[in-house]
Parts: structure tokens; C-alpha cells; sequence
């Protein structure tokens, strides 16, 4: 509890972030034109994104085996899926596409908008990489792979193997990571990498502020029966499952607590983007990911106080 009183300022900050600046989006949603989200998204996808990526690979110092870190993000997404169908299977929900996306928020979280200011902060810079590797390497190729697999699956439109490695191949933000782990071999200028370190910032706020607008914009679909399940299988059973795993195999303090914060972010933004593209359960999606925003500020102290010794 000593790390938690000590903490609460900073978690102060962390949520006054986030909700401000997705407050923001929410608030001018209706003010904005039509296709201001769509514009955003591009932007976001061919630029921000990217360059946040690479910002993030070149700034970071890479700590111990934090490289790791993915193996970590694919058993999470394992482990999320694997207890989804379980539970689809004594309680079945009620369409196939609520079904789909029941299972796209088990296994992908917002590791990035939302997970790298919690762990920057909490974690520091010199632990930051675990928590870059586990976005970057895990939930970036998982909501590009078996994420479209999902969405696919339980969505009315097929999709080919072919068409799925186009989908990860033309992906900038994976080519921006190759080149920011070749170009590591030339550190740069310390104003540079300030200047690299500020774009990134400022690509997560405009990544929270687009959350933001089009959960505005998104109807909503409160079926406790089914957020609540979902999220405790995200939220809490994924993330408390891989922290005891970690601690019995002797790893501790910000490494496991690292892998513990991005194990418990909220459902993935991709969620609802992979709704609308695949035609899901879009109410559902934004519902999950509205209501999953709220449980955070419950269960980050939780976090703190097991795994951050």
C-alpha cells in the first residue's frame, strides 16, 4: 500500500490525461464535420503511427531481455482467447458477430495510446522497452493477423491467406520499426531524439483525441452480461494469470510489472475498427471499450500493489 500513497499522484496524472484528452474528442464529435474521423484515421495509420513507432525504437533504450516481451503479448492473446471460447461455450452469445468481437477484446489491448503513457510513467524510460516490444512486436502484429483472422471469421466478409499477409506486409508502421532497429546502429544528436521523443507524445495525444471523437460517434450497446465477463477474462484474469507465471519464473520488479500493466490495458481501438471494416457487433465494441476505461482506474492500483515490488 506504501508504493500505492506514494503513486497517487502520478495516477492522478495518468488518468487526467487520458480522459482529458479523450474527453476532447467525445465532446466536439458532434461539432466536427462527418469525415473528420476518417481523415484522422488515415493520418494516424500512414503517418502518426508510424512515426511514434519509430520515434519510440530509436529514443528507447532496450533493457535486459525486454525483447521478450512479445512472446509475452502472444501468450497473453492465448490466454484471452482460449478463456473467451470457453465461456462462448456455456454461454453463448446471442449473433455471431457479438461473438466476434466478445473475442477481439479478450485478446488485444490499447498497448499503445493508452499503455505507453501508464508504463512510461510508472515504469520510467530505462524499463519503457518492455512495454514498446510488447506493443510494437505482439499486439500491433496480433490485431493485424489473427485479429483480422477473428474479424473475419465471425464477420460477413471472407478473407484469404494472401490478403492477410497484404494487410500485415503494407502496414507502415511494422517497415518503420525495421528501420528504427537498423538505424539504433547511429545514435543521434540529443536535440534529435527530443525532438523525436516530442512528435511521439504528441502522436498518442491525437491517437486518444481520435478515440475519443468516434466513440462519440458510435452508438452504444450496455450488456452487462456481457461486458462484464468479457473484460474480467481482459482485465483482470489475463493479466493476474501472466503475473504469477513471471514471479514463479523469478522475474520481478519493472519487467514484470511492465508485462502486467499491458496485459491489463483496455480492449484495442482496433476493435472497433475491425467491427466496422468486418461488419461486427460495432454497438458492443464501443461499449467494451467506453465501459473498460473506468475499470482501469479500478485496477491499476491493484496492479501496483501485487507486482510492483
Amino acid at each position: 500500500m506504501k508504493i500505492l500513497l506514494t503513486l497517487l499522484p502520478t495516477l492522478a496524472e495518468l488518468y487526467g490525461l487520458v480522459f482529458l484528452c479523450m474527453g476532447i474528442g467525445y465532446g466536439s464529435s458532434r461539432f466536427l464535420p462527418p469525415k473528420t474521423g476518417a481523415w484522422l484515421a488515415q493520418g494516424l495509420f500512414w503517418v502518426g503511427t508510424p512515426l511514434t513507432a519509430l520515434s519510440f525504437i530509436l529514443t528507447t533504450k532496450i533493457a535486459g531481455h525486454s525483447t521478450f516481451a512479445p512472446l509475452l503479448a502472444w501468450l497473453g492473446m492465448g490466454i484471452g482467447g482460449g478463456l473467451a471460447w470457453l465461456w462462448l461455450q456455456q454461454y453463448p452469445a446471442h449473433t455471431r458477430q457479438e461473438q466476434g468481437s466478445f473475442l477481439l477484446a479478450t485478446m488485444v489491448g490499447n498497448t499503445g495510446f493508452i499503455g505507453f503513457p501508464m508504463t512510461w510513467r510508472l515504469l520510467g524510460p530505462h524499463h519503457f522497452s518492455w512495454a514498446l516490444f510488447f506493443d510494437l512486436m505482439g499486439t500491433l502484429l496480433i490485431s493485424y493477423s489473427a485479429g483480422i483472422g477473428v474479424a473475419a471469421s465471425f464477420g460477413d466478409r471472407a478473407i484469404s491467406i494472401p490478403k492477410l499477409l497484404w494487410h500485415i506486409g503494407r502496414n507502415p508502421t511494422l517497415w518503420c520499426v525495421g528501420v528504427g532497429l537498423l538505424l539504433r546502429q547511429h545514435p543521434l544528436p540529443a536535440i534529435a531524439q527530443q525532438g523525436l521523443l516530442t512528435l511521439a507524445w504528441f502522436m498518442v495525444i491525437a491517437g486518444l483525441i481520435y478515440m475519443g471523437i468516434c466513440l462519440g460517434e458510435a452508438p452504444l450497446k450496455l450488456q452487462w452480461q456481457r461486458i462484464i465477463p468479457c473484460l474480467s477474462i481482459k482485465m483482470l484474469l489475463v493479466p493476474l494469470l501472466l503475473g504469477i507465471g513471471l514471479t514463479l519464473m523469478g522475474v520481478t520488479g519493472p519487467p514484470r510489472l511492465g508485462i502486467v500493466l499491458q496485459a491489463g490495458m483496455p480492449p484495442a481501438f482496433m476493435t472497433l475498427v475491425l467491427a466496422d471494416v468486418y461488419h461486427l457487433d460495432r454497438a458492443f465494441a464501443a461499449s467494451l471499450i467506453l465501459t473498460s476505461l473506468f475499470v482501469l482506474i479500478l485496477l491499476l492500483p491493484l496492479w501496483l500493489v501485487l507486482f510492483a515490488g
